[in-house]
């Protein structure tokens, strides 16, 4: 890190050191990163805004990324409508996408390799930038962007901004305890699908994935998951997971 860097540190993702230079943000380059850039450039050709602009790569190789300020969530509904809508805009914008030949992305172990869309593939409040606060404002961190089904991206979504998480691992992150059915709906009913079954057991696909794709990445010593799977083991992933699918039948039922 050179004088002037402020490095805000490993975030989940790419799992990459991220430093913000002025108003840029400096991160670890992959053979992913000119795809991922060619996709955050149509996405500002075709009028989605809620991303960061590429701006190449600087003198050590790094990625170059327009800097976002902003604030975090309040978890309120209408953030979450704003959410959704947010994803149904990035999903539309992305089918417009012509890959490159030879075009590389960072699949996880065992997701989807093709789709209708290009997925963000980590959306979540932490890759949410708020400006004022409780406003979504744009979507960072794209080094896992890569195509899949739409379901695939809302998934995720659902797990991560409903969040589907038991009440004790809410109280502890900080969240207010979620009408998990409630606002499962409105996620649905925002994005436009009807097939809350369907999204739930895609929720339980996504976590499993994310489970695998730390076992490989970590054993292998990818910097970042290697860190995480030593400390962790994925435990918290297999937890949630038994939660969600725990609960799937009741959330349901209260859905229908």
């Amino acid at each position: 890190m050179k004088p002037g860097e402020q490095a805000e540190g490993p975030r989940f993702g790419g799992l990459t050191e991220i430093a913000q230079v002025g108003d840029t943000i400096r991160r670890t380059a992959g053979e992913w990163t000119p795809t991922v850039q060619a996709l955050l450039a149509h996405l500002h050709a075709v009028g989605f805004t809620a991303a960061p602009r590429p701006l190449g790569r600087d003198e050590q190789g790094r990625e170059v990324l327009q800097f976002i300020a902003g604030g975090g969530p309040t978890h309120s509904d209408q953030e979450l409508v704003r959410i959704a809508e947010m994803i149904a805009a990035l999903h539309e914008a992305t089918r417009s996408f012509t890959q490159r030949p030879h075009a590389h992305w960072q699949f996880m172990v065992g997701a989807p390799r093709e789709g209708d869309v290009i997925c963000h593939n980590d959306l979540s409040p932490d890759n949410t930038i708020y400006h004022p606060s409780g406003t979504p404002r744009a979507f960072i961190d794209w080094d896992l962007a890569a195509p899949a089904p739409p379901m695939w991206d809302l998934a995720w979504a659902a797990y991560r901004f409903i969040p589907l998480y038991d009440d004790a691992t809410c109280r502890r992150l900080g969240y207010p305890i979620p009408s998990r059915p409630q606002r499962l709906r409105l996620l649905c009913d925002t994005y436009g699908i009807n097939e809350p079954e369907r999204l739930l057991q895609t929720v339980c696909e996504r976590i499993r994935v994310l489970y695998e794709t730390a076992s490989a990445w970590g054993q292998a010593g990818r910097p970042g998951w290697r860190e995480v799977w030593r400390d962790t083991a994925g435990q918290q992933w297999l937890a949630g997971l038994n939660y969600v699918e725990a609960q799937r039948p009741a959330w349901i039922k209260q859905l229908a």
